[in-house]
């Protein structure tokens, strides 16, 4: 059952559709955050993916880039959960 995404989660997956990875490995992770949302472990897995470069990769300043825009909306997310769960708190 699909659940309701974030503003985070669906930029999240814009950035994987336009990356040039396997294309199971890609599907796989966007529809699993389609599927239960994004968590801890399926955001560490993507940053080591993006983090390492592939072989004969010519383009490290675009990895870099596209790693950076990756940690920031990563970062938002878990801002915007973090907001969520103390809203809940009060």
């Amino acid at each position: 059952m699909a659940i309701h995404n974030t503003p985070e989660e669906r930029q999240i997956i814009k950035l994987l559709e336009k990356l040039t990875f396997v294309e199971a490995e890609r599907q796989a992770w966007i529809d699993d955050i389609q599927a239960t949302g994004m968590n801890e472990e399926l955001a560490e897995a993507i940053h080591q993916r993006l983090s390492t470069p592939a072989e004969g990769e010519a383009q490290a300043h675009n990895r870099s880039t596209v790693v950076v825009e990756y940690a920031q909306l990563v970062r938002r997310w878990r801002l915007s959960l973090g907001a969520k769960k103390f809203a809940r708190s009060r």
